[in-house]
């Protein structure tokens, strides 16, 4: 009885050692797996490391003339590297292979250029042609005016060009004015003849005298002055006249019937 109960403890304890072996080599084998992942990939990482870089250089051009174009903008959208062409169009710059390279200049379309991956020399040139990007823009117009309400103000206290001719002719289109005109210029056909007969007549009747200035006579200073007193200027019945006087178009019927009717 007391043998088998050492045989089963020493299984038992056989049993307990393998299983500790079993966990031991487990743990073993999961440390170098890691051990050989990180070294793998160390070994990666300093591969791509040992990529070495590739200066790029070149000059930028534009148009049909290749005409330099200073300050071009180069741009490396993977790395985000940038740099901008010098006053002679020149540029230069470290890229690696497969980089995608993008030109730019105001005025001109984005021109693209690729890295070969298989390019592996220590130097890369070439000549970057852009070409011309016509925009046509709309037209602008330039006031100078603020805003709308000073526009408006300007534009209501503003002279048109013939503003002198509007004034004249409504000077001259005035009733009262064609009035006066009317009293002091005979109308109709005779009224040339007739004022060429007063003409003539005017002229035998001073025939025989010297012509006086009434600005060195002393009587006609002392009538002046005379009804300057008495309110001579101050008197406005002369105007009733002008304003009695027939119209230019009018006839002497009408006239008359005109009279009669005030």
């Amino acid at each position: 009885m007391n043998t088998r109960r050492k045989s089963i403890h020493l299984f038992i304890d056989m049993f307990a050692k393998g299983n500790h072996l079993y966990r031991m080599t487990n743990r073993l084998f999961i440390v170098l797996s890691a051990f050989l992942l990180v070294f793998l990939s160390n070994e990666s990482g300093f591969a791509q490391g040992q990529v070495k870089t590739i200066q790029f250089s070149g000059v930028v051009v534009g148009g049909k003339q290749s005409e330099i174009l200073p300050g071009a903008t180069i741009w490396i959208p993977k790395s985000g590297g940038s740099t901008a062409t010098t006053n002679n169009g020149y540029f230069s710059l470290p890229v690696f292979p497969g980089d995608s390279i993008i030109f730019s200049y105001t005025g001109y379309r984005r021109q693209y250029l690729i890295i070969p991956k298989n390019y592996h020399e220590a130097s890369y040139s070439a000549k970057i042609v852009l070409r011309e990007d016509a925009i046509t823009l709309r037209e602008v117009k330039i006031y100078p005016f603020r805003n709308y309400e000073e526009f408006k103000k300007e534009f209501l206290a503003m002279n048109l060009p013939d503003a002198r001719e509007r004034e004249a002719l409504a000077r001259n289109t005035d009733p009262d004015y064609l009035r006066r005109m009317a009293v002091m210029q005979g109308d109709g056909p005779s009224a040339s003849f007739q004022e060429s007969q007063r003409q003539i007549t005017s002229y035998n009747a001073n025939k025989g005298f010297a012509n006086t200035i009434p600005f060195f006579n002393p009587f006609a200073w002392a009538s002046m002055i005379k009804d300057i007193k008495n309110g001579a200027l101050k008197d406005n019945s002369w105007k009733s006249l002008y304003n009695d006087a027939p119209l230019l178009n009018t006839n002497r019927d009408s006239y008359i019937r005109q009279q009669r009717g005030n």
